[in-house]
């Protein structure tokens, strides 16, 4: 045995020496009882470092058969992590880490973004903006508000015709709840940027975050089990999610336009197949609950996280100056 097998290991009554873990005799390099590696030693930062990067995005033949599995039999790997016979394929949160890293490396080399606001008007129109009686809305001539997800990058985010349109109106504002009213959305519209670039920022690293939330609405659809089985299957989803996802930003690489919408279909189809196998309820059950579920999860988990990204990034004392007026 190497010369450094034997640091922070005691010797049994019989001259052999104990496992350091949990104190029993040992029988080779390896613990029978609890698996310990006894070849102990203090290891540089940097092959610590190296190690876990490995673990994490080493794509070996069991990601390979994971990911293929995931796409063909979704509920097959579910089905063997439930069962303990997931020897075959990645665990669910090595793959769902696997997942998120290549969906974010890929974001940034096709410059797409996950959400963008965008402001453009019709060439040759003139720019005029006009506050609505309502006090909350402003139109604008020829202006075109739209909001984009997983597509191509869009420089500028807001026609720089737009600022000055919105100022001179403020200027021209006849009651002080108009000229608040164009003044916040002039507000709105240089922060767009900014707040948009959060927005797209803070939901892919919130996600962590968010997916026990997801995991607990499972529990009332699904009945009252281990909270690891549903995180198990959250993971999974979130893993065929970010598949997904990566295509699409690939496809608007190289084609652009492509919506995001559509992408509910083959999820919710995933969501069906691995949710009848792993639960045990019939495609059918599975199917509207599925429905159900995405429906509560956008409701009371994505909306009011989108909303918080939102308000932190807005100028807040420009929001009270609205409020007020």
């Amino acid at each position: 045995m190497d010369a450094t097998a034997g640091e922070g290991m005691s010797t049994g009554a019989a001259g052999s020496p104990d496992c350091p873990a949990c104190r029993l005799p040992l029988r080779g390099r390896f613990c029978h009882d609890c698996g310990q590696d006894t070849t102990i030693r203090v290891r540089p930062l940097r092959e610590i470092a190296d190690q876990a990067f490995s673990e994490i995005t080493n794509l070996d033949g069991k990601a390979a058969r994971t990911v293929a599995t995931l796409a063909v039999r979704p509920g097959q790997l579910l089905e063997a992590y439930r069962d303990g016979a997931s020897g075959r394929y990645a665990t669910p949160l090595k793959m769902f880490v696997m997942m998120t890293a290549l969906f974010l490396s890929v974001l940034n080399f096709t410059d797409v973004q996950i959400y963008q606001n965008i402001w453009t008007l019709t060439p040759g129109v003139p720019a005029v903006a006009t506050a609505d009686p309502d006090g909350v809305t402003v139109h604008i001539t020829g202006g075109q508000n739209r909001d984009l997800w997983m597509e191509r990058r869009v420089e500028p985010q807001v026609d720089p015709r737009i600022y000055p349109a919105l100022s001179e109106a403020a200027a021209r504002a006849t009651t002080e709840a108009d000229r608040q009213n164009l003044l916040y959305e002039a507000t709105i519209a240089r922060e767009q940027p900014v707040v948009t670039e959060r927005l797209s920022t803070w939901l892919s690293n919130a996600v962590w975050l968010m997916m026990p939330l997801y995991a607990l609405l499972l529990v009332p659809l699904f009945g009252r089990r281990l909270l690891m089985e549903h995180m198990a299957f959250a993971m999974w989803a979130h893993a065929m999610a970010f598949a997904l996802l990566l295509l699409l930003a690939l496809a608007n690489r190289l084609w652009g336009g492509l919506p995001a919408w559509p992408l509910l279909i083959p999820y919710l189809i995933y969501f069906t197949l691995a949710a009848s196998r792993f639960y045990g309820v019939s495609p059918l059950g599975a199917t509207w609950r599925s429905v159900v579920h995405i429906t509560l999860y956008v409701i009371l988990v994505l909306l009011p996280a989108a909303a918080v990204a939102t308000f932190v990034g807005t100028d807040f004392g420009a929001f009270m100056e609205f409020m007020r007026a």
